[in-house]
């Protein structure tokens, strides 16, 4: 069972190609926005899922229904929030973010049990990335509260915090 990392996807617009794109059989798939240089023969798996987490930044894409629910929520709110196995799409992001480059994505990410969360901003297929270490505990509770929407108890009693600590 792999480590879920939570994320939040915004844009700052929606435009027509983008929109045209996410309404497209498939919706928000990382398949389509970078293919994934897979082994012919790949007798155990592992060579497909290095291939995928190198082009993706995540071991697995989307299953059907959660790119539709991702990419309608992006054409409804201009943000989509998805769980990924392991780490970020970053690279998928990279990829969408270079097909789209009038358009700035900002993906805010957490994975609790490798103890990481960052933001990630695109912009015409360059991303700046401000990964941290879960160090300072409060500051981690901010990041959930501010970047993902928690409630800052919820956020406090997810974590395990102890203000005592």
């Amino acid at each position: 069972m792999p480590n879920f990392c939570e994320n939040k996807l915004s844009i700052d617009r929606l435009t027509p190609a983008l929109e045209t794109f996410l309404k497209d059989e498939g919706g928000f798939s990382f398949e389509r926005m970078v293919k994934p240089n897979r082994p012919e023969f790949d007798e155990n798996g592992w060579g497909t899922v290095s291939a995928q987490a190198g082009a993706w930044g995540t071991k697995w894409d989307l299953n059907e229904n959660d790119a539709k629910e991702v990419a309608d929520s992006l054409i409804e709110n201009n943000a989509a929030s998805f769980d990924t196995a392991w780490s970020p799409p970053v690279e998928a992001i990279r990829a969408l973010s270079a097909m789209f480059p009038e358009v700035e994505f900002t993906l805010a990410y957490h994975e609790q049990g490798c103890a990481f969360y960052g933001i990630a901003d695109f912009i015409d297929g360059s991303c700046e990335d401000s990964c941290s270490d879960i160090n300072d505990r409060q500051e981690y509770v901010n990041f959930l509260v501010n970047e993902l929407g928690y409630d800052e108890e919820d956020a406090k009693e997810w974590i395990g915090f102890d203000e005592e600590e």
